[in-house]
């Protein structure tokens, strides 16, 4: 699900990626969360959001979605 939401978001007409924030789970960080802002997204591979830097998120990390702080989808 969230897979598809990224998907919208990167090319819906009306999202724009920049008003985007993406919560995924990362160990060590402040309660094992980190967020990224959208325009770090490079693109959307089957398993893995790829981010500018080379980092690639598993999907199934990803626990929540906001586009100009709406919660479009949460785990």
């Amino acid at each position: 699900m969230a897979r598809n939401i990224i998907n919208m978001i990167l090319w819906h007409p009306d999202m724009q990626i920049t008003k985007t924030e993406i919560t995924y789970i990362h160990r060590g960080a402040p309660e094992n969360l980190k967020t990224i802002n959208g325009n770090s997204i490079v693109r959307l591979d089957r398993g893995f959001l790829i981010l500018k830097e080379g980092t690639q998120i598993p999907i199934h990390r990803i626990v929540k979605i906001t586009n100009n702080n709406e919660i479009l989808w949460k785990k």
